[in-house]
This record gives C-alpha cells, structure tokens and sequence, in this order.
C-alpha cells in the first residue's frame, strides 16, 4: 500500500519519461457493442508486447528501445475493456485469432467477456423485476453483474510486462446524476452572494498496483483510490473497480444506473487552467460550494449513468495524466517520448439536427434538442485542432477499417464493424456480431503498428537501433521519410502466415424474428410490474393484449430488420 503523506493536488508537470522510453496512454472511447472490436485491438497490442519483449529476452535482433504502457482513460464500454486490461496484465493469458479453437478463446478475458458472454439473451430476463420496487432499466442487467464477478475472479500464472507501469493509472468518466455545486463570487452583490452551478461531467481515478516492479508513489495522486495487487477478494479497491466500469456503461433508461460512494476530499482535488495577467497558463483549485447546514462528511454518494454522456473519448484525461495539469507532450517526431493512443469504433460524428422549422414537430425538436446537449458536452476544438495538425506526433487514432474485397465496398467506422447498426447496439444481437469485430480489430491493430503507429528514425529514442542493417526490416518509408515502430512487431505477430485474416462479413448470422417471443416476455413483464397498481388491471391487461402489445413488436421487429438490412447484415 502507497504511503498516505502525499502531497496535496496533482503535479503540473510529472516526472519526465523513462530513458529510450515511449510512455504511452490508452484513451478507450464510448463504443455500446462496439467495445468487441476495441477489445481485439487491444488483445493484439497487448500480444504484440509480449513478443516483442519475450524476444528481447532471448537475446534476437529486434529493436532495443521500451515501452511503458502509464495510463488508461474509459468512458462507457472503454471503462469495461479498462478495468478488464487492470484484472488481465498481471497475468498470462490466451490470445485469439481465427485459428483459436473455443476452448482457448474463452481463457481470453477480452474474448469471453465480450465475445462470449454480454448477448441480448442474457438482457431478456424477468426475475430482475419486482412489483414493489421502481424499474431500474429496460434491460435485465444480472448478467452484467455476473459477468463482473467472474471477471474479477479471473487468475492465471503471473507474468513478467516490464512495460506495464506500477502504478497504472485508470480513469474512467461518468455522468454524476447528483452533481457537484459550486459558486462563483460577483463583486456588487453582497458578501454572501455568488453565482451557482453544478458540475455533472465526473470521472473516477484509480492507481492499480500491477505487481511489475516497486509502487512508484510519485504517480500516485490524492484523489486516486489504491487496487491492490495481489487481489485477495472480496477487495474494496477492486470492488470500487469495477463498480466505476459498470456506472460508466450503464446506457442511459436501458442499462441499471449504479450507486458510486467516494471520499468527499477528491473534490478538493480539482483544478481549472486559467490564463495569468502575462498570459501564462496557472493552475487555479476549485472548492465545491455547499449550501449552508450542508453537511457532506468524509464520504459523498450519487447515482452514476453513462460516462459517454459527457465526455465519449476521454482523450484529455489520458494526455493529462501522462503530462501533467500544465505539461505538454512533446509533439514532433524528432521528439516524442509521450502518445497517447485513442481507439474508438465509431470516430464519424452524429448525423446534423433539423435545417427547416417546418420539418419537426414538437418531439422533433425535444429529440433534436436532447441529442444537441450530448453532441455539444463532447464537442472539443482543441483536439480538432491538433488533430489537422501533421506535425503531431503525440497523438493517434486506431478506429475500424474494412478493406475493399471481390465484390464489397472498402468501409471505415462504424460502418466496417457488425456493431454498428441500431446505433452501435446491433453487436449484442448474435456472437457472430461480435466474433467478427473482435477480428477486425486485431487485424487494425496489426496492420496500424505496422504500417502507422511510426516516428521518424531520428528520433533519439529509436536511433539507436535504427542504423543497424540488421534491424533495416522494421524500418518504413513515409512521406520521404524513414520511421521506425513505436511498438515493433515479431514472432508470431509479423508472420506472413499468421497475418490476422479479414473475417468474413456476418451477413446472415441472425433471424432477428427469433428474437421477437424473448423480447415480448420481457414487454410483458415490463408492462406488468409498471401497472401493478393501477385499479383495473383486468382492462388494462386486455388492452396491452389486444392492440398495444402487438403494434409494439410489430414496430420493433420491422425497425430491426431494417437496420440489419441496411447495415447488409440480413
């Protein structure tokens, strides 16, 4: 256990970077069912790791430079694949490409967790439902807990990832329901009046102790909740965990909404950048402002929904994390010694809100107006900026391609992953779904190590290697250029003959009317615990029965079948 004598607030600039290091940070963005394919990516860069430092081991003519993996930010279901990289790395573990017998697969924790287990069936139960409490979700969300528990649970031989640091850094957002007040003080209203606010975009903090080399405290902050390595469940830290993952996931009305307890003093912990009069940036805290009488105590309680709500890709939370409140990320390739890597299933934006009044009606414009506030809390500038930019080399993007094929349309985003139909639900529908996103994305992540994930061959970091002609394999030519991998890849990993294959497109792989008698159990159950106290019930029954009922799942299989059919999945 970290020493609790630390110092107050977060450092401006950290400490710099390991020597011949490349500090990484994983930004795992809201993804729905799309969080399969960023769990291929991340399988495969975290077996891309392990040869290539298994290699190095054994003494083989790779590239000598290291990696550290620092940090990794989640919202939504990058929040699960975060807090499944914390429960998986410290031990030893299967990975899957097309061969992988289903045996094998299932030792994978990214695998079974997302390939295997979260399915609509399991959504569709009744027993979550009782008529003398308030209905939590849509959805039956028991198999989420269970799955949680298993996954805690998972344990294999320890393994030696010198590139994983210790601590590593978990943040994962979350929409506060509560909110946290503040006020902000205006001359010429009296002493006692301000102007007040209350903040709901919220993330929670973690230091995971991975057992890789000794706790370094300088990383741990006052506002980071200790996840003790080994775990000897039940854990409090590991608890609180995975609680955060499952709150940061839980889709607004269809996922059950989750009950986050944390230390009240985290919120001491916040700070805002501010230009000084000189126009130099300073680190400015802010104090949350309670109403007086108000006692919070040492621990503060609210519900937590979808983190997605408000921040879907947690870019600034990794890069912060890597640098510091003020530090900067050196961002020229001759320079770069800290990336923050951002994998995202579905980087395209939202389609555009209404252009003639005469269009909408009255719900139109709620609708309209409901998705503005979400696409606006998301909307960032500066990364847009940076992004255009380049000359940047401290930031990446890994998102789905699917290759152009005989007969098929080369496509990018949302729309190369089965996931992405019914607005990213669609890869819960069938294993299928998921199976072939998991695929894909370990043949993005392949072919973006290769071919992308690169920076110029001066770069000191690399240069050391880099004039070896031994090593003038792993070189690349770009723009006039030569770079060299930021993660190099051997073994297996670069074999021509274990290349990761494009999966075939699933078209086909489900009938969605066979969904349709578990999904009107589930209407039914809904409808009878949402009336239970209403007086007639014998006539309100018969109506649902005779006209409601049936309008309803008429509607919802022919919304279904349309979208698979237009996503060419049916």
């Amino acid at each position: 256990m970290p020493d609790t004598d630390l110092p107050l607030g977060h450092p401006e600039i950290t400490p710099p970077p390991r020597p011949r290091t490349f500090e990484l940070g994983l930004a795992l963005a809201g993804a729905v069912s799309g969080g399969a394919y960023a769990a291929g990516v991340l399988d495969f860069i975290y077996e891309a790791l392990e040869r290539w430092y298994a290699a190095k081991r054994a003494g083989e003519a790779v590239p000598s430079h290291d990696v550290l993996l620092r940090d990794i930010s989640g919202a939504s279901a990058g929040s699960i694949n975060g807090v499944l990289s914390a429960i998986a790395l410290p031990y030893a573990f299967e990975h899957v490409h097309a061969a992988t017998d289903d045996a094998t697969a299932a030792r994978n924790p990214f695998y079974d967790t997302w390939v295997d287990r979260v399915d609509i069936k399991g959504f569709l139960g009744t027993d979550d439902l009782d008529k003398d409490l308030p209905i939590a979700s849509l959805l039956d969300t028991r198999c989420l807990d269970a799955i949680a528990e298993d996954a805690l649970r998972f344990e294999a031989a320890p393994a030696s990832r010198p590139y994983i640091a210790n601590p590593l850094k978990l943040v994962f957002t979350v929409t506060n329901l509560r909110g946290v007040p503040y006020e902000v003080p205006f001359a010429g209203t009296g002493s006692d009046a301000g102007h007040g606010m209350v903040a709901h975009e919220d993330y929670l903090r973690f230091a995971v102790d991975t057992g890789q080399g000794a706790y370094d405290r300088r990383w741990h902050y006052p506002d980071d909740l200790y996840v003790a390595h080994p775990k000897r469940l039940p854990d409090r830290g590991w608890t609180a965990l995975m609680n955060a993952a499952l709150a940061s996931s839980a889709f607004p009305g269809g996922l059950r909404y989750r009950e986050i307890e944390r230390r009240w003093s985290d919120y001491m912990q916040r700070s805002v950048v501010v230009p000084d009069e000189n126009g130099m940036s300073r680190v400015v805290p802010i104090e949350p402002k309670l109403d007086e009488g108000e006692h919070m105590g040492p621990s503060y309680r609210f519900v937590g929904v979808d983190g997605g709500a408000m921040d879907n890709e947690p870019f600034e939370l990794a890069r912060t994390e890597l640098a510091g409140t003020l530090g900067r990320n050196p961002r020229r390739g001759d320079q770069v010694n800290r990336i923050v890597l951002m994998v995202d299933p579905f980087p395209e934006p939202d389609d555009l809100g209404p252009e003639f009044a005469a269009s909408i009606n009255v719900v139109g414009a709620l609708t309209a107006l409901f998705a503005s506030w979400k696409q606006q809390a998301r909307f960032k500038p500066r990364e847009i900026a940076l992004a255009m930019d380049d000359a940047v080399y401290s930031r990446f993007l890994i998102a789905p391609i699917r290759p152009a094929t005989e007969g098929e349309t080369r496509w990018l985003g949302g729309r190369a992953i089965a996931a992405g139909a019914l607005g990213g639900f669609a890869g819960f529908l069938a294993q299928a779904y998921r199976r072939h996103d998991f695929l894909l994305g370990r043949r993005n992540a392949q072919r973006f190590l290769s071919e992308h994930f690169l920076v110029p061959a001066s770069n000191p970091i690399v240069a050391a290697w880099a004039g070896d002609p031994a090593l003038a394999h792993f070189l690349r030519e770009r723009d006039g250029e030569t770079h060299a991998p930021v993660i190099p890849l051997v073994g297996d990993c670069a074999c021509a003959a274990r290349e990761e294959c494009l999966p075939a497109w699933p078209r086909g792989a489900l009938d969605p009317l066979s969904l349709m008698p578990d999904i009107s159990k589930r209407l039914d159950a809904l409808y009878r615990v949402a009336t239970d106290k209403w007086k007639d019930k014998i006539l309100t029954w018969l109506a649902w029965h005779t006209y409601a009922r049936r309008k309803l799942l008429r509607f919802a299989a022919t919304r279904l079948v349309d979208a698979l059919r237009r996503h060419e999945l049916w």
